[in-house]
């Protein structure tokens, strides 16, 4: 570039050689030269030069459109390509008979659809025809069930235990131990006694272990089936075990004398209102009580007062729908807990729902059955007559998800169940135990749950001279339950 000098400015001239300059050697391109106007009018300024400059703005802008078109043609590829892979994975998804997916594929549509307020999540982005193939799993199930009743005809007289010997001193008791608690491990147990001693045991005598809270400590006591025992209650006859999994938390109650069981009720129910089921433990001087019946829930607005199907309680009708076609779940006078149609002539305790998981020692349920993954609570008896009651939580992502009704049908059992069936579950399933909640509900109030109509109680046991308290009128009412089964 040549630089000529007068009185007034600086002058560049620009030559071809240079212009070529600007150019890329291996691509010919023009450089980003900043194209300023003023210079062509610059004196001396070729006009060969200017074209040159003006040409490589051109160019600029060219090149600079060819990119704009080859992204746009890339987004569109790119989003033609998304749109035909999400629609193959979801008709993959949605059709597929691959057991894998078909398994959760069904878990997810029959969790959605047993619920009151979520259903959407299914009938959002499923076709209707596939969640009427899954549902009419469950609408099977109830259909085969229909006639299906309990019969303890061929349990023998010898099957039974006298398990108000469960609850005696543990100077009385240790020598019998392992016979009245022959679901706990004796290895773990023994290993426990060694370490802890007197201190388990309570200013009245009994054995006394308590670590039922989601954050207490593992006893490192198991049954002999390797689950956790946080409890061992012998004032009133109760081992509490932890059920635990990838998927779900929860605990199992066995009761020892089913004679301590019964139906309560909301105080209020015939006024059209639930409780909290702590409410109902506490009015009726229980130790412990988890939800039974369910009700009209409405958009999950319900207060727990219109009850589903029947229920009664010491042999009284408390109050109930007629017409409910859901299975009758009752405890007999000789303390048997039945399964059936309609409420067996003797029973003293009885409310309704459904399905029936275990009948006469056969499993009914096998996976999800038409029920899904959620909250569940359910009640169960053995042949030697003990009590399985069990709640599990669920809804909780990080916590408890829930479990299938098969699941839980295999682990009452594998613990003896020789009856059993499903009660009310979600937002209601809770247990309490010795004044407090010893599961999470899903509800609002995480740690007192929902207003039930009714619960399945355990009074105290003949070693338990706790009691509770009435706010209201400030009268204790003490345990002076005194029954053998």
């Amino acid at each position: 570039m040549a630089e000529r000098h007068d009185e007034n400015e600086m002058e560049f001239l620009w030559d071809d050689e240079e212009l070529a300059s600007f150019r890329e050697p291996e691509t010919n391109r023009l450089l980003n030269v900043v194209y300023d106007e003023s210079i062509t009018r610059r004196p001396g300024f070729s006009e060969h030069a200017a074209r040159g400059i003006e040409g490589a703005g051109a160019d600029r802008s060219h090149a600079k459109k060819g990119r704009k078109r080859r992204l746009l043609r890339q987004l569109i590829g790119a989003l033609a390509a998304f749109l035909i892979f999400f629609s193959s994975m979801y008709c993959f998804l949605v059709y597929s008979d691959i057991p894998f997916i078909k398994k959760w594929r069904t878990i997810y549509i029959e969790t959605a659809m047993g619920t009151m307020t979520h259903q959407w999540l299914a009938t959002a982005f499923l076709p209707q025809s596939v969640i009427d193939s899954v549902m009419t799993d469950r609408t099977s199930v109830e259909q085969q069930q229909k006639g299906l009743s309990s019969y303890w005809g061929d349990v023998e007289d010898g099957d039974a235990v006298d398990y108000t010997l469960s609850m005696r001193p543990w100077s009385e008791l240790e020598p019998e131990f392992e016979t009245y608690y022959s679901e706990i491990n004796p290895t773990t147990f023994q290993a426990y006694m060694q370490e802890h001693g007197s201190e388990a045991i309570d200013e009245n005598g009994y054995l006394f272990i308590d670590e039922a809270d989601y954050d207490d400590e593992d006893t490192g006591i198991r049954t002999i089936y390797g689950d956790a025992v946080c409890a061992i209650d012998t004032r009133n006859g109760i081992v509490i075990v932890t059920l635990e999994d990838d998927s779900y938390y929860g605990k199992l109650a066995i009761v020892k004398n089913p004679a301590q069981a019964s139906v309560a009720a909301a105080s209020n129910l015939e006024g059209g209102e639930g409780e909290y089921i702590e409410d109902i433990v506490h009015s009726n001087n229980a130790i412990l009580g988890i939800n039974a019946s369910g009700f009209d829930d409405p958009d999950g607005t319900g207060n727990g007062g219109d009850i589903y199907g029947m229920a009664f309680s010491g042999g009284q009708r408390i109050v109930g729908r007629n017409g409910c076609t859901m299975k009758v779940i009752s405890l007999s006078q000789d303390n048997l807990l039945n399964i059936s149609d309609k409420k067996p002539s003797d029973a003293r305790e009885a409310m309704q729902f459904d399905p029936a998981l275990i009948l006469n020692g056969d499993l009914l349920i096998s996976g999800s059955s038409g029920w899904g993954l959620q909250p569940r609570t359910v009640i169960g008896q053995t042949r030697d007559g003990q009590l399985l009651l069990s709640v599990v939580d669920g809804r909780q992502p990080g916590y408890s998800l829930g479990i299938t009704i098969g699941d839980l049908s295999d682990i009452l059992y594998r613990y003896g169940a020789y009856q059993a069936c499903n009660l009310d579950g979600g937002s209601s399933s809770l247990m309490y135990y010795d004044g407090r909640p010893i599961t999470s509900s899903s509800a609002a109030d995480s740690t007192y749950g929902r207003h039930v109509p009714d619960a399945w109680i355990i009074a105290r046991g003949a070693g338990d001279f706790g009691s509770y308290e009435d706010e209201d009128d400030d009268t204790e009412w003490y345990s002076d339950w005194d029954s053998e089964w």
